[in-house]
């Protein structure tokens, strides 16, 4: 796959809410849950037990493995034959959401039941691996080959063991209506990445065989993390508070994360609502913290007063630059964010450059550039104007080993890898970067 255009903005602002555990959670959703066929074959949703049998048994095997994949269950038979095997998955995903387990699907358990199959639940017991299932998803053993633009039951295949064999938490499921239109083929080529296979987004038999195996057992496509850059942060702004939720920055501190860019401004109008919150909070719990500003050059010669905006919103937050865990302000250098991907109308080198030299004599700190290096190629000339700058760099290609960088570069501060990351603390997927040097190196550049 090629290098995405990079909408720091925009592209979490679609971000999946990751689901509440616990009993009280289940019983809630399950108070407003309607009948839906999740995998596709029906959605009648009799009361089902032992011999049992018919497409409400398919999808009722189907939704299973998709409930209890991600705590590590290996899949059933989706075979629409209820027996021993899936009477026994019935109370382990009983037991998982806090329900009687009498290994009878009722009106609670199918409630249930379609909760877990459509986003990623864990049963506080962890599931063993055991021998492959060939048949998981129940709708076809045809193995065409298929692109953008089929449709069918074969399709509804493929979306339900896409859905199995990628990681839940990393992935949104797919909804398996048998359309195969580009979020499928976006989703086939992560797979063909994941498996080393050629990235075309078709699935032939190579890639068949991998969703097959894979979707069959317990195992997942995972988002590589970048080897050889022990020290990992992440990027925050609204899109991270689904609903108005808290970050609980000791959870993401307590998981590893050592430093935290958090969004504070946009152009010239737009102050994040939660920059005050999150860059104490994150500084509070230990984690290096930077503010950043979202260029927008929709106007001309506005670098300047961006800059003033800026400058004002995160000293009202108490960030001055200077204490123990600021890190420098930083710039964020990007292709517009109205789903475009077009250049910024007005954007220039030496606007650019009026925005960083305002917030470098105002902090006494050389801002860091947010930027790639594909941007600086097509809208900038592929200046070298911001080689003295520290760079965090954004490139989510899994086949690389360090992001390009600009022309007159050197070196690079930081790497967003992800726009899919999970942290304890945060509801919903965030940004995730790695840091180019050793914790002694982070702790000089956040004055501490």
């Amino acid at each position: 796959m090629g290098q995405r255009t990079l909408l720091r903005g925009l592209t979490l602002a679609v971000a999946a809410v990751l689901p509440a555990y616990g009993p009280a959670a289940v019983q809630a959703a399950e108070s407003a849950a309607a009948a839906v066929a999740v995998c596709g074959h029906t959605s009648a949703q009799p009361t089902l037990q032992q011999g049992s049998t018919g497409d409400s048994a398919v999808e009722a095997q189907c939704e299973l493995n998709l409930a209890t994949k991600p705590s590590r269950y290996t899949p059933i038979a989706a075979d629409g034959s209820f027996g021993p095997a899936t009477q026994t998955r019935v109370k382990e995903f009983q037991r998982c959401a806090g329900l009687g387990a009498d290994g009878v699907l009722g009106p609670q358990t199918w409630a249930a039941l379609n909760t877990w199959a459509a986003a990623p639940h864990t049963c506080a017991t962890k599931g063993t691996s055991s021998a492959a299932q060939t048949t998981v998803c129940g709708h076809t053993d045809a193995r065409p080959t298929l692109r953008q633009g089929a449709k069918g039951v074969e399709v509804k295949e493929v979306q339900c063991r896409l859905n199995l064999a990628m990681e839940p938490f990393h992935y949104p499921p797919l909804a398996i209506d048998g359309d195969f239109g580009g979020g499928t083929e976006a989703r086939v080529i992560e797979l063909q990445h994941c498996a080393n296979l050629s990235a075309d987004g078709v699935v032939g038999p190579n890639t068949w065989a991998k969703l097959v195996d894979w979707a069959g057992r317990n195992t997942y496509c995972t988002p590589s993390r970048p080897a050889g850059y022990p020290i990992d942060g992440l990027d925050t702004a609204k899109y991270q508070h689904p609903g108005g939720a808290p970050i609980d920055w000791k959870a993401v501190r307590a998981s590893g994360a050592e430093f935290a860019t958090v969004k504070a401004t946009r152009g010239l109008n737009v102050t994040d609502e939660y920059l005050a919150t999150d860059l104490e909070g994150a500084r509070a719990a230990g984690l290096a913290v930077a503010p950043y500003h979202f260029y927008t050059g929709t106007s001309p010669d506005t670098g300047a007063a961006q800059a003033d905006r800026f400058i004002a919103a995160v000293r009202a937050t108490g960030y001055t630059g200077q204490r123990a865990g600021d890190l420098p302000p930083i710039f964020d250098l990007e292709r517009m964010d109205d789903g475009s991907g077009r250049c910024p109308t007005y954007g220039t080198v030496n606007d650019a450059k009026a925005w960083l030299d305002r917030v470098e004599a105002a902090f006494g700190r050389t801002p860091m550039i947010y930027t790639q290096k594909s941007f600086l190629d097509d809208c900038l000339g592929s200046t070298t104007a911001f080689a003295r700058y520290p760079l965090q760099l954004a490139d989510y290609r899994q086949s690389i080993t360090e992001p390009p960088l600009p022309s007159g570069s050197t070196t690079w501060a930081m790497w967003q890898y992800t726009d899919a990351a999970l942290f304890p603390g945060i509801q919903a997927p965030a940004t995730a970067d790695v840091f180019n040097g050793t914790q002694a190196d982070l702790d000089r550049l956040a004055n501490r």
